[in-house]
């Protein structure tokens, strides 16, 4: 039987198919085996997209087409970008007595764990990638998963395995991620997730676990975080969480804005995930 990690792969804002991941995935299962030393023949890397972008855009596209129909507007293109990153932020955003949309988001978290945790093994070390507004879904859902009563929330929300308790969650990638705006919703009371997962060094104690923010310096919509609240500067402080600025992108679109979507696109980034993701099998099954 292989020795595995599991990897939840989490999109972000925009008009997304179910079948997001399937190039990454096929470029990651192609460069992973480069990363590891000779003889890892019973490394796996086992992969679960999350897909969310169905819940959200009904409403998006019911709204949208009358905003069409109430005037003539420029930049139509643009305009529907900006529409689907607020729209997909407003409508995930839980409220007081408006929690049905959100839950059904962080049911695709949870069933994609629950995939992992059957496929991979109910110990495997988690790994998260999320892009874009993907980051900010990742983040709720296991900060909610990590403090709830008995390791879960709502009737249709139970998890059992260590892994989808997020309790082996061993690394965490937030690309492009716009966590330091959402950091405005909060008071001063905000609390990050619990990272690494509470049983990540008892199952796997010669595992280096790492949150790596990474952002193109010319995303407007990616930001740095380690200094935006109290508990990311000790995760940081204490070398979890790392900033890492990363070019991204084909030479027409690294340079400005639209790098933003350019991070599971780009080779070098993708060869550098491979690597990351090497290093967590590495330190979970390597003496």
């Amino acid at each position: 039987m292989g020795k595995k990690i599991a990897v939840a792969i989490v999109h972000g804002t925009g008009r997304k198919e179910p079948d997001f991941a399937e190039d990454t995935m096929e470029e990651l299962h192609k460069k992973f085996p480069a990363y590891l030393p000779d003889g890892s023949n019973d490394a796996e890397i086992v992969m679960e997209p999350v897909y969310w972008a169905d819940i959200t855009r009904q409403r998006e596209d019911d709204i949208w087409g009358r905003v069409k129909k109430s005037g003539p507007m420029q930049s139509l293109k643009m305009r529907r970008f900006i529409f689907n990153i607020t729209g997909d932020t407003l409508a995930y955003q839980p409220s007081e007595g408006r929690r049905k949309l959100y839950l059904e988001v962080h049911k695709q978290m949870a069933d994609a764990f629950k995939k992992l945790a059957e496929r991979a093994g109910p110990e495997a070390p988690l790994c998260v990638l999320a892009h874009s507004m993907g980051t900010i879904v990742a983040h709720n859902f296991l900060y909610d998963m990590q403090n709830a009563e008995g390791g879960g929330y709502n009737d249709e929300i139970e998890p059992e395995s260590p892994l989808e308790k997020c309790e082996t969650f061993a690394m965490f990638i937030t690309y492009g991620s716009p966590l330091a705006i959402w950091r405005l919703r909060f008071g001063d009371d905000y609390k990050a997730i619990k990272f690494p997962g509470v049983r990540v060094e008892e199952i796997y104690p010669n595992l280096d676990p790492k949150w790596l923010n990474i952002y193109d310096q010319n995303d407007v919509l990616g930001y740095p975080i380690t200094r935006v609240t109290d508990s990311y500067e000790a995760m940081a402080d204490e070398g979890y969480l790392i900033d890492k600025p990363q070019n991204v992108g084909a030479f027409w679109k690294s340079w400005n804005p639209l790098s933003h979507k350019g991070y599971f696109r780009d080779e070098s980034s993708l060869d550098n995930l491979a690597g990351y993701l090497a290093a967590i099998w590495k330190g979970a099954y390597m003496e």
